[in-house]
């Protein structure tokens, strides 16, 4: 068995003692704080800001010009279908009123020889060569040429003064109020408003039993408008629904005036 002197037990006791203890842990000032650095965002100067809005505003302004245009085309386009079925019902009352007079003209020549058997060569030539006669009186022609050159051709510029010279050569016709309306849509469409506005109040004025009223007052208020005269759109507008409030083109002035306000 192994002695140990107290001496070096003394000495093991003290190495142990030693060994047993870490090594105070490093400590680190926590108080120090950093404060974050605000970074100024870049300002707009005013000028550049009016000048963003300059540009929305002709942007907006443009886009009004080209849906204002498109809207008039359209409504060309429309004329032509309304164009198409009223000379159709035109041609249609026309042919309907030929054959009554036909047919009355048999009856009357048939009395006649009953009556005059001795003499109806003499009536029956007479009646004949009256029901003959052309009935085209109020330049049809002239007119149907000037619409094809919308309808059909395109022609706009070339059609402007084929309805001037319709309008002027038979102002007594029934398809007169019909050329004045397709002539200011065709100077509204090239931007004439000044002139638009005079064919379109020819209508209103000289033509009030015209199917073509209606619409021109809605005109007449859509060019005032464009120039400012909010009053005097607003006036066209109320016109519009007081004299044709089961028409469609009433619900267009209410939209109109609605946005007036």
């Amino acid at each position: 068995m192994i002695r140990i002197n107290t001496k070096t037990a003394m000495i093991m006791a003290v190495l142990y003692s030693g060994l047993g203890h870490a090594a105070p842990a490093t400590v680190f000032d926590a108080t120090a704080s950093t404060q974050p650095v605000m970074m100024k965002k870049p300002t707009r100067s005013v000028e550049q800001r009016l000048t963003r809005i300059e540009n929305i505003l002709q942007a907006r302004t443009r886009s009004q010009l080209e849906t204002q245009q498109r809207l008039d085309q359209l409504s060309i386009e429309l004329m032509n279908l309304q164009g198409a079925i009223e000379e159709s019902n035109l041609e249609q009352s026309k042919i309907t009123q030929r054959q009554r007079d036909i047919l009355n003209d048999i009856e009357r020549i048939r009395t006649t020889l009953v009556a005059k058997p001795v003499t109806p060569v003499a009536t029956n030539a007479s009646i004949l060569n009256a029901a003959n006669q052309p009935v085209n009186l109020t330049g049809k022609d002239s007119y149907n040429y000037a619409i094809k050159l919308i309808k059909n051709e395109r022609k706009y510029d070339e059609a402007i003064p084929a309805l001037q010279s319709f309008i002027s050569t038979y102002p007594e016709s029934e398809l007169a109020a019909n050329a004045h309306y397709w002539l200011g849509l065709l100077l509204r469409k090239n931007n004439k408003n000044d002139e638009a506005k005079v064919e379109f109040e020819k209508i209103v004025t000289q033509y009030p039993a015209s199917n073509k009223r209606a619409d021109s007052l809605q005109k007449l208020g859509q060019l005032a408008k464009l120039t400012g005269s909010n009053s005097e759109a607003k006036r066209y507008f109320n016109l519009v629904i007081k004299d044709y409030p089961n028409d469609s083109v009433a619900k267009l002035a209410k939209q109109e005036l609605a946005a007036l306000k």
